[in-house]
């Protein structure tokens, strides 16, 4: 049991400082694959999974927003017209069911996964972007991401930057902002699973500590000399062949229940044109 428990430790350290480097390198986005540690490689159950992916994606996106602060400036305003509305989306989620499987969760946000990355590889980064920040544009988008938010935790906080750049916001601004709307989701998910004592504190702290060094290695002490744009394919290849094997790992539970509508909506047609 206490060797279990101390291999569980060690992991949750040395994944964590994994990705503390990656987030210092290749920003925000990458938070999305604490999700897939914590599942696949720490093995936590589905009922403290979400929860505990939540906390540690709070934490993680706070610290790196503090140490890249000065290059940040100005995101504040955006992240709140942002996020706001997302926390007003994340109530709203609560009419969704959220009785269905786990692993119908994360097929779903494989998917969600590998869209966005593909589209964000596709089009140009220009394309179609309005020419100025349309404040109320960041606010409905931001709720329609809170609805997201709401159902899948603090995980499906990755489309905030993609979808800020697509309501007109710089991506030095994005890229500060989103990671401040993030922490914001998080932590609004976190509260709640934690009051219903559905976090794995033996795995968050031991986690967040290996983070915060490999963090703050990669932008103080150690100098990787590795260009920014390696690692952003890096980071942009991890998370596509995260959503895949996501979705290759639950496929079977996105499937069964389309099939069952499916079946649903053909005998349901079949009932009308036969009377």
């Amino acid at each position: 049991m206490l060797a279990g428990e101390f291999m569980t430790g060690v992991l949750a350290l040395s994944s964590g400082m994994a990705m503390g480097v990656l987030l210092a390198r290749a920003g925000g986005g990458t938070l999305i694959l604490s999700i897939i540690i914590l599942h696949y490689l720490l093995h936590l159950r589905h009922s403290i999974l979400f929860g505990t992916s939540a906390a540690v994606t709070t934490v993680n996106a706070v610290m790196l927003y503090g140490v890249r602060r000065r290059a940040l400036q100005g995101a504040l305003k955006p992240a709140i017209w942002f996020t706001l509305p997302g926390l007003l989306g994340m109530i709203l989620s609560r009419g969704i069911p959220h009785t269905v499987s786990t692993p119908f969760r994360l097929a779903l946000l494989g998917l969600l996964m590998v869209v966005n990355t593909s589209i964000s590889l596709i089009l140009p980064k220009n394309v179609g972007l309005p020419p100025v920040v349309h404040l109320k544009r960041l606010a409905l988008v931001g709720c329609a991401i809170g609805i997201i938010v709401g159902y899948f935790g603090g995980a499906g906080g990755f489309l905030a930057f993609p979808t800020m750049l697509i309501s007109g916001l710089p991506q030095s601004l994005a890229v500060g902002s989103s990671t401040l709307t993030v922490a914001g989701f998080s932590l609004t998910a976190a509260v709640r699973d934690i009051l219903r004592a559905d976090v794995n504190w033996m795995v968050v702290l031991p986690y967040i500590a290996g983070a915060s060094v490999g963090l703050f290695a990669a932008v103080y002490w150690v100098r990787l000399r590795i260009p920014a744009k390696m690692w952003h394919w890096t980071a942009t290849i991890l998370i596509l062949a995260a959503g895949l094997f996501l979705l290759q790992q639950n496929w079977g539970s996105l499937y069964r229940p389309s099939i069952a509508i499916y079946d649903g909506i053909k005998g349901g047609l079949l009932h009308e044109f036969r009377d």
